[in-house]
């Protein structure tokens, strides 16, 4: 650069120098039709993130394993209400287990022409219609079959009793014990069946 060019430079610096917001005084609040739209706008909050539903676990049935032991097996049921998902349920009990489950050796004690309906269903207590053409099953099989409906019917959320009626007429279940009962069934009276039975104890022998 020339030094006829400085003077023009030094004249330009100091014009842009005196065009500089001042650093000292009060702040002053801008009028909001100043004020370029959108920015004095409140800024929108984000939507709350939606709260994932509970997935209700399936409901079960139970089937006999090889060992005589109940066995909880997962079943998804539809119906909109408690008793229509009941009967649903019971359906799937009805049918006994699949192919995979027989593999593995699971059966069930409920003969293929049994009928299962829900006839009521009130504070958490399900009345079960058992009909059973070919008549009821034996003491120890019973026993085994009525714990598959009852532990079934309770795995269900919503029904925690359940009661059995004959062809429509009250019946008196056996529990596991072999005594029988007319009160309401539940999930706990049956539990011991849940694990495989001791095997009898072996008697000695007498000695020659």
């Amino acid at each position: 650069m020339t030094r006829r060019g400085w003077p023009l430079l030094l004249a330009a610096v100091l014009s842009l120098a005196g065009c500089g917001v001042p650093a000292g005084g009060p702040a002053e609040a801008i009028p909001s039709s100043e004020v370029p739209y959108g920015l004095a706008a409140p800024r929108a909050s984000a939507p709350p993130t939606a709260t994932a539903e509970p997935v209700a676990a399936p409901s079960e049935i139970y089937l006999v394993g090889a060992d005589e032991a109940l066995v909880a097996r997962p079943r998804e049921v539809a119906g909109s209400t408690t008793r229509e998902r009941l009967a649903d349920l019971l359906s799937a009990l009805q049918e006994g287990p699949t192919t995979e489950e027989r593999d593995r050796q699971l059966s069930t004690l409920l003969p293929p022409e049994a009928e299962l309906t829900v006839s009521d269903l009130a504070r958490r207590t399900a009345t079960i219609d058992l009909d059973l053409p070919s008549g009821a099953p034996s003491a120890g099989t019973g026993r085994r079959a009525v714990a598959q409906v009852v532990l079934t019917a309770t795995s269900l959320p919503g029904v925690e009793q359940v009661r059995l009626t004959l062809d429509g007429e009250p019946v008196e279940a056996p529990l596991p014990s072999g005594q029988l009962t007319s009160a309401p069934l539940t999930a706990q009276d049956y539990a011991v069946l849940l694990t495989a039975p001791e095997p009898p104890a072996a008697v000695p022998a007498e000695p020659s």
